[in-house]
């Protein structure tokens, strides 16, 4: 086995690199050697993170720096930053693949996983005989990594329309729209002459369908409360898929493995055949740079994924790119619940970020 670890950071994106040294290197005990890919610029806090990692390293481990020079500051998940990030995924990845990795472990900057994460991902891509190619630990953002998506909707929503919590002009907008449109389709239905789908005439400026899908995303964007939690929407609509990966499995947790359609690349270790179709070529910068190797390269190909909810990764964020200030960093403790009929579970705390 020829294991590579790839590791892309800014100097924004270098106060947990440290941290993250120490976790991977207790992975690492009586592991044969391997090779580490760092890309990054040029700034004092990316070299002295990349030499705190050779000097705790165990012997004999290789070393491989990338510079990624096109580095300016962009807003978080804007098209320009998306591309600098391919980039850089993707230049980790060829050198990885140059070396001949048989599997490569990819890690966001801040995410630092937990002794046993290494170990449970290899024993789920040797799993009845290679069934996945690519294995995750989740970390928390907003919410746990890994769920549930189609290739037009690449995370299903958590909450499906019907089920939220919506005020009465809203429902009753709805309703009127649904009308209009069964009307149409009923007058089409009994007209003679049918319309011409290259010249449609509509009623109205915007067709009634379209008007309404837009309406309908308007109202998930409002983020109205759901009707309970997915416990009891799931006992009152059916179980449906559902993006997050709570809401895909809730009370999911220690001792669990469950396939997910779609992951990040904060703590994932791919395959040789992964690593083969994880590249960015027509890639625009629109949405993550991971969901879309997900849809675009793994899916079509038939790789599967699985997330590992028995291990979970801690997440380090910077506030500023969820629109804080420039100086805090909030510290996503990942745990499972001890006590209780939920013990198990995966839970979260959120502490002050303490560089020690």
């Amino acid at each position: 086995m020829k294991l590579a670890i790839t590791v892309c950071a800014t100097q924004t994106y270098t106060y947990a690199l440290k941290a993250q040294a120490r976790r991977v290197v207790a992975n690492l005990q009586g592991h044969p050697p391997g090779l580490v890919v760092m890309v990054g610029d040029q700034s004092k806090e990316f070299k002295a993170a990349y030499e705190y990692w050779q000097k705790i390293f165990p012997e004999n481990w290789k070393f491989a720096f990338i510079e990624n020079p096109a580095y300016t500051e962009h807003a978080n998940y804007k098209e320009p930053a998306q591309i600098i990030l391919a980039r850089m995924r993707g230049e980790a990845f060829l050198a990885a693949r140059a070396w001949g990795a048989t599997q490569c472990w990819s890690l966001d900057s801040d995410v630092l996983p937990p002794a046993n994460a290494l170990a449970c991902m290899q024993t789920m891509l040797a799993f009845d005989a290679n069934y996945y190619d690519v294995s995750t630990c989740s970390y928390p953002n907003d919410a746990y990594l890994g769920g549930r998506g189609t290739p037009q909707n690449p995370i299903a929503p958590n909450y499906y329309l019907e089920e939220l919590q919506l005020p009465t002009l809203v429902q009753n907008a709805l309703s009127i729209l649904d009308k209009r449109i069964a009307d149409d389709e009923l007058r089409i239905a009994n007209s003679k002459e049918q319309p011409d789908p290259q010249n449609p005439e509509p009623k109205t400026p915007i067709p009634l369908p379209e008007r309404k899908a837009r309406i309908e995303g308007w109202i998930m964007r409002r983020n109205y409360p759901p009707q309970g939690n997915v416990f009891e929407l799931n006992a009152k609509y059916g179980w449906r898929p559902r993006g997050w990966l709570e809401h895909a499995y809730p009370g999911i947790g220690r001792g669990a493995v469950v396939p997910v359609d779609w992951c990040g690349f904060g703590c994932t270790l791919m395959s040789q055949r992964a690593l083969a179709h994880a590249h960015f070529e027509g890639y625009e910068g629109k949405g993550t740079e991971d969901l879309w190797v997900c849809w675009k390269q793994w899916h079509p190909q038939g790789i599967r994924i699985n997330t590992i909810t028995h291990v979970v990764c801690d997440h380090v964020i910077h506030q500023k790119k969820k629109g804080g200030s420039e100086g805090e960093y909030i510290h996503l403790r990942a745990y499972h619940e001890t006590q209780g009929e939920t013990a198990g579970h995966i839970r979260t705390d959120r502490l002050p970020w303490i560089d020690l």
